[in-house]
């Protein structure tokens, strides 16, 4: 166990940190953001800082939690990036100071434990120092995506256009970031095995809260999986990869606090775990689907199980409740009686297309489902969204699925409920006085309401 204390460590790192962060450039936001929530508790370079500020114009914001009105004195994802950095710095040290620091914003019962802290902070310790400094990049790096810089030089290094979704965007972008990125050229010309790191960390379509929240269908764990098998991806590139991601969800509401993990709690490391548990067992199971297994455990965390008997009904709700992040089996039986209460044909409808997401299909995961779904129940509780806002989804997907058919949206554009998480959009579709068709835009896939009054 670490005997030093959280601030007399990081005080070390702040002194070696190379190049420092200088007092007289605070008048910068990013600088005056820094001084103003860490103090001297956040260890950043002006290298970092430089990179993160490409992020100030971009005018892209994710409606995750849209529904809670956050001050907007800076872009969203500055904090975010600094609230990932930070939490990167605390599992590293890995001390109780650094654990009660990480969960300082964690003030609801069902926060992270000790003993799960410190199993994260184990897969960082393990890291080598070049595997260290690609993950701190990376901290900064998942905000800047879809900036207007990154956006122009990406276009430049791969001569094509760029992917809207910011993840896909990384994946794309990942083989050329020494190109595109200053941050990571700095480490890359230090470190050349560091390039081969960027890709394993933005692995195409191997997105770990999709997998989470069951956005997607198998194909979520097909490059993954493939890579296990073919023995391209080995055991120490599955860590790294995860790491990345431990890193991103621990910031992931870092607009609301930055100074240690809003997000991170107990119940989101459970899912976390059971999924790399799951990714483990490739290396020696290479015919398990791992997305079932992982539902069977979701449904079973909600005592799905004793509910109902249908295993392909008991299937459709755990993905629902994973996609709805529910976790309890009082919020099991909220679900199961809310999605009873649903027409039957609704219900069939639901458990098909469960019932397909099983088998790997050929389109990318849709994404920010899991925002409608939170947003909604912020506002209007589980059974209501369940009843108003889960057949406009299925009316989406079976959309998407005719517009796929017809040639008029691409296999690779991967359908967004970015605006249906918004308000109005989100409040017309909880609303009881009003009527809407759906529309998908065939050139980036974002579905969007199109409303009118009753007569």
């Amino acid at each position: 166990m670490k005997t030093k204390t959280l601030p007399g460590v990081l005080l070390i790192w702040l002194l070696l940190a190379s190049p420092p962060m200088v007092a007289e450039n605070r008048q910068d936001p990013i600088r005056a953001y820094i001084h103003q929530h860490f103090a001297d508790q956040l260890v950043v370079t002006r290298e970092q800082i430089e990179q993160l500020s490409w992020v100030l114009a971009n005018p892209v914001v994710t409606p995750e939690l849209s529904a809670q009105r956050l001050p907007a004195s800076i872009h969203q994802e500055v904090p975010r990036a600094l609230s990932r950095l930070y939490c990167l710095q605390l599992l590293r040290n890995g001390s109780n100071a650094a654990y009660k620091a990480f969960v300082a914003p964690q003030t609801d019962p069902g926060g992270l434990s000790e003993s799960s802290f410190q199993q994260l902070a184990r897969e960082i310790a393990r890291l080598d120092a070049v595997s260290y400094e690609v993950l701190q990049a990376t901290a900064i790096l998942d905000a800047v995506t879809l900036s207007a810089q990154a956006r122009k030089r990406a276009a430049k290094a791969l001569g094509k256009p760029v992917p809207e979704d910011s993840t896909n965007f990384l994946s794309v972008s990942a083989p050329c970031a020494g190109e595109i990125y200053p941050l990571a050229r700095s480490i890359i010309s230090k470190h050349p095995q560091a390039a081969r790191l960027f890709e394993i960390v933005y692995l195409p379509h191997s997105h770990l809260r999709h997998m989470m929240y069951n956005e997607g269908s198998l194909s979520m764990y097909t490059v993954l999986d493939t890579g296990i098998q073919n023995k391209s991806i080995s055991r120490d590139d599955l860590n790294l990869w995860y790491d990345h991601w431990v890193v991103n969800i621990a910031g992931f509401r870092g607009h609301a606090e930055p100074a240690g993990s809003v997000y991170l709690t107990q119940n989101t490391w459970r899912s976390m775990n059971q999924l790399k548990l799951l990714l483990d067992r490739l290396f020696s199971e290479p015919k398990l689907n791992p997305m079932q297994v992982y539902l069977q455990k979701r449904g079973r965390w909600l005592h799905l199980n004793t509910l109902t008997r249908n295993p392909d009904e008991f299937i459709a709700l755990a993905s629902l409740g994973a996609t709805a992040r529910l976790f309890t089996p009082a919020e099991g039986r909220e679900l199961y009686t809310s999605f009873k209460s649903l027409p039957e044909n609704q219900q069939k409808q639901w458990i098909h297309h469960s019932r397909r997401q099983l088998t790997a299909l050929a389109t990318p995961s849709p994404t920010y489902g899991p925002a409608v779904y939170a947003n909604a129940i912020a506002v209007a509780g589980l059974a209501q969204t369940v009843r108003r806002v889960l057949p406009v989804m299925l009316g989406v997907y079976q959309q998407a699925e005719q517009m796929r058919a017809a040639g008029q949206l691409a296999a690779d554009v991967p359908l967004s409920f970015r605006e249906l998480a918004r308000e109005p959009m989100l409040g017309d579709i909880l609303a009881s006085h009003r009527q809407f068709t759906t529309a998908i835009d065939p050139d980036d896939g974002v579905a969007k309401l199109v409303t009118m009054d009753k007569p």
